[in-house]
This record gives C-alpha cells, structure tokens and sequence, in this order.
C-alpha cells in the first residue's frame, strides 16, 4: 500500500526540520541557506510544470491524429 500524500508531507517537514535544527548553526546563517534552497525548489518547480504542458501538448496531438 502507497503512504498517502498528506503523510509523504508531514514526514518530509519533519525531517527537514530535524536536519535545520541538529545542523547547530545559528538563523542568521540558515536564512540565506533556506533562500538558496527556496530559489531551486521554485525553480525545479517551474521546469516541472513546463515538462508537464509539454507532455500535455504530445498527448493531446497524438489524440488529434
């Protein structure tokens, strides 16, 4: 059986949460690492939703033939 996704989530925070809070720096040095991470998560976000119209279009014309 697949773990439902709300349980994927919470699990997911709770180990990043553990990994910033055992990583011992102080907040003035995890704000700009959380940013730099932020910044590549919205990016790869971006990348996945082009792929996914892509894959959208290639469908929908191999329907249209």
């Amino acid at each position: 059986m697949e773990k439902p996704l709300n349980l994927i989530i919470e699990e997911g925070k709770e180990s990043i949460i553990k990994a910033v809070n055992s990583s011992g720096l102080p907040a003035y040095l995890l704000e700009p690492i959380i940013k730099d991470i932020y910044n590549e998560i919205a990016n790869l976000k971006i990348k996945e939703l082009q792929a996914s119209k892509e894959k959208m279009k290639k469908e929908e014309s191999k329907k249209g033939k």
